[in-house]
């Protein structure tokens, strides 16, 4: 039996959250079923159930920080996919966040493509008007055949959907592409479809991360059992160049290997201007003989 974390204690945040002030508004996920993901499953269950947190426990957890002087800093608002709580209670928490604490820098929130969909173009724009700056949402890949065996919950054209219309309301959108998510078999089908999707939506910022499985995860007793193959690290490198190597010449996105997982560090402000650039830095770790032998990485969290 899993001891269960209550869902007011934060489990994750994004890696450019790391010094922001991290309010929870919602605990767990309320999804939970990707193979991939242990973030919320433990080996024996559970780790934290799907809650929306209390309006009031909110409000007074960023009265604590602002009482704390811990203005001029962003604010993350925390959980799976707070964005799966009501618009409105959304708006108060964002609108009570601008008038407590000063110059916050931006605020943000995981997103789910589902419950981005959920809502209509109205209650995304309050959100924006309220002061919801830039949502971070897990493309994974761009294939809908990978998706559904990976037990996503959505599909490409959803996401595309969903990305589009957050876009469109005035808040930024960054996108999480999951490197090896398609295995061995699908690592081309992967790249091509990641980069189509990555084109219909040209989001403000896409990030590579690396496919780690974790033995809480039911991807893990699949590859146990030699149903999927992990791609080593030179594999990672190529199938991150085939993505952006096929991109439409309109996206102008940031792109960013911001995450312990990856293999390469590179960046970009605008892959439009600097994608020649940033194909040659991985072509030449591709031939490179000692990344060729690099093992892979064993990491024991997401």
């Amino acid at each position: 039996m899993t001891t269960k974390i209550p869902p007011d204690q934060i489990v994750i945040r994004p890696p450019v959250e790391a010094y922001s002030v991290l309010i929870a508004v919602s605990g767990g996920c309320s999804w939970n079923k990707c193979k991939f993901c242990g973030t919320y499953k433990g080996i024996y269950g559970s780790i934290q159930d799907y809650a929306i947190l209390p309006l009031e426990n909110v409000l007074k957890e960023i009265d604590f920080y602002a009482e704390k002087n811990y203005h001029g800093f962003p604010v993350f608002l925390a959980g799976g996919n707070p964005t799966s709580a009501p618009t409105d209670y959304l708006v108060k928490i964002l609108e009570y966040v601008r008038l407590r604490m000063k110059n916050v820098q931006r605020i943000s929130s995981y997103a789910k493509a589902l419950d981005i969909l959920r809502k209509s173009d109205e209650e995304l724009t309050q959100l924006a008007e309220a002061g919801l700056d830039i949502v971070y949402m897990g493309l994974e890949s761009g294939s809908s055949k990978i998706l559904r065996f990976m037990k996503k919950g959505t599909n490409a054209e959803s996401m595309i959907k969903a990305g589009k219309r957050i876009l469109a309301a005035g808040i930024k959108l960054s996108l999480y592409i999951l490197l090896g998510l398609g295995g061995k078999e699908f690592s081309d089908l992967h790249a091509k479809e990641t980069a189509r999707v990555l084109t219909e939506i040209n989001p403000t910022i896409f990030r590579f991360r690396t496919l780690n499985i974790l033995p809480s995860t039911p991807l893990w007793k699949e590859w146990e059992q030699g149903d999927f193959e992990l791609l080593s690290p030179v594999e990672c490198i190529k199938e991150e160049r085939d993505i952006i190597a096929q991109l439409g010449e309109n996206v102008t996105s940031q792109v960013f290997n911001d995450h312990v997982s990856n293999y390469v560090g590179i960046e970009s402000s605008n892959i439009k201007e600097e994608r020649d650039v940033f194909i040659s830095y991985l072509d030449s770790l591709m031939n490179n003989p000692r990344i060729q032998s690099l093992p892979r990485k064993n990491l024991d969290r997401m």
